[in-house]
């Protein structure tokens, strides 16, 4: 409880072991790494608690509770001594980077604004991809809760690891933006006198670039000061997993004039039911960037990737440190005041915007003291005998980066 107090209101975090100089810390600095090494810990139980907490003022869209999922780096160019390093390289066009890479599912809080609530963290071993471990993420959830709840997902998650466990799932729908290069397939027409053999598993090819038919839906709303122009194909599926269909829908915002804002539009991949409006969904789609400011205040002010230990337990432990730490910003909300900067824009006009998480973190400190922990009281101790003479503990085994294999051609 102390480290959590700590990480809530320090602001700018430089190594664990500075959290030790702050005021709610009572420990000694040598504790921080013990919590995080052999610290009791129970995940399970933790994450089981924190789907039972609705965030005060927390909003719905049509009725569902929605989610984003995503990966964050954590790179570590120089750490030869962590084990399961991996290649952080997203596309042909970047740097070599190496590091590990954690998933994040979180609950979205107020649409429009970067509040979430962290659900659960877990790191994405070398042998795993994102997708993979995001729906182990999502079908853990959908086993604690029962509510009827969306994940919003961009480009990376719509293949057959990730939506199939999805669609499987009760009461949980996917909605995951697809490349606009990406073809899909209608349902088969099936001939009507049956042949031997297997059925068609696909109809007539679907491309993005160029739709083939009209659309089953169209609509057209305003969002903000900007015109939305949705349209929608249902009855499609993925080449690789024929069994979700879902619906197509395309976003495009547009000018006074109206001509398109962007070069290309928006393709978004729908596994709910149809009697939500399009315009609701693309609401839904473009509050999923709450998440990447939820990633940027927690590396900027919690320091997320500031753990530089070599014992996987301990960074793991540490990512879950911050969101516990996010979590108690998040209840602190409604106790803090309207208080800003001078530098700050004013709540008026234009500018008119809620409470942010940087301005409950400065408040913290005085909220925490107010409130008081729930942690036991310091208790002395003896001085530590230290290390035994003639002990020279053996140097720390190096590994090799994992680097996932390329695969070949096929022959001709």
């Amino acid at each position: 409880m102390d480290l959590i107090d700590a990480l809530t209101v320090q602001g700018h975090v430089v190594s664990p072991v500075s959290l030790s100089e702050a005021s709610p810390f009572r420990r000694k600095f040598s504790s921080i790494y013990d919590l995080l090494v052999e610290g009791k810990w129970e995940p399970e139980h933790l994450k089981k608690e924190l789907s039972e907490i609705v965030p005060e003022g927390a909003e719905t869209i049509a009725g569902f509770v929605v989610y984003a999922l995503d990966s964050t780096e954590n790179e570590r160019a120089e750490a030869q001594t962590l084990p399961d390093r991996g290649v952080l390289k997203a596309n042909q066009f970047d740097a070599l980077r190496f590091g590990h890479r954690y998933s994040w599912l979180v609950r979205l809080v107020n649409w429009g604004t970067s509040w979430t609530a962290p659900m659960d963290v877990m790191r994405v071993e070398t042998q795993q991809s994102e997708s993979q471990v995001g729906a182990e993420q999502v079908k853990a959830l959908a086993l604690r809760q029962t509510e009827e709840k969306v994940i919003v997902t961009d480009s990376l998650y719509p293949n057959r690891k990730y939506l199939p466990v999805v669609a499987e799932l009760p009461h949980t729908y996917a909605l995951a933006r697809m490349r606009r290069t990406s073809v899909l397939y209608e349902r088969p027409v099936l001939p009507e006198k049956p042949k031997r053999g297997k059925k068609p598993s696909h109809g007539a090819r679907f491309e993005l670039a160029n739709p083939v038919r009209q659309p089953e839906r169209e609509e057209t709303a305003q969002l903000g000061n900007r015109v939305v122009h949705l349209q929608a194909w249902t009855g499609l599926h993925f080449k690789g997993f024929a069994q979700v269909e879902g619906t197509a829908i395309r976003i495009e915002f547009m000018r006074s004039d109206g001509s398109p804002c962007y070069a290309y539009p928006v393709w978004l991949f729908w596994t709910g039911p149809q009697s939500v409006a399009l315009i609701d969904l693309c609401r839904m789609y473009l509050w999923r960037f709450a998440i990447e400011h939820t990633f940027r205040f927690l590396k900027q002010h919690m320091g997320l990737n500031a753990n530089r230990s070599t014992n996987l337990i301990s960074t793991q432990r540490w990512m879950w440190m911050c969101a516990l730490a996010y979590w108690q910003l998040l209840l602190l909300r409604p106790a803090a005041n309207e208080s800003r900067p001078a530098w700050y824009p004013k709540r008026s006009g234009k500018f008119e915007r809620t409470i942010t998480p940087r301005l409950v973190q400065l408040q913290a400190d005085v909220l925490l003291t107010r409130l008081g922990t729930p942690a036991h009281s310091l208790r002395p101790a003896g001085k530590g005998l230290g290390r035994p003479m003639e002990y020279h503990p053996k140097p720390k085994p190096t590994f090799r980066i994992v680097k996932k294999a390329v695969k070949a051609p096929n022959s001709p």
